[in-house]
């Protein structure tokens, strides 16, 4: 198992991420617990840029449709107001 810590910034949208690369079988998993998001791929430059595609994805669908802050709430995320606000992941 490998991690890496993913760092994102998408306009006004700043998050650190952690992410898993398991290997399964022939596949390798990348896992993002904080955000319950998966990818999988036969080699790592390739499960990592498929997890990065899925999240912008997952960040631009629950954009639009205005649920990206309930669902950082439910999965476990705290807002933070000051003295800016900001969303950190569960630990």
């Amino acid at each position: 198992m490998a991690s890496i810590k993913k760092k994102i910034k998408k306009e006004s949208l700043e998050l650190q991420l952690e992410v898993f690369i398991i290997k399964e079988g022939n596949y390798l998993i990348a896992y993002c617990p904080s955000l319950d998001l998966t990818s999988y791929a036969k080699d790592k430059e390739s499960v990592i840029m498929t997890f990065e595609e899925n999240l912008m994805i997952f960040l631009d669908e629950t954009r639009k449709k205005g649920t990206l802050e309930k669902l950082l709430l439910k999965l476990g995320w705290t807002l933070r107001q000051i003295p800016e606000i900001r969303y950190d992941p569960p630990r």
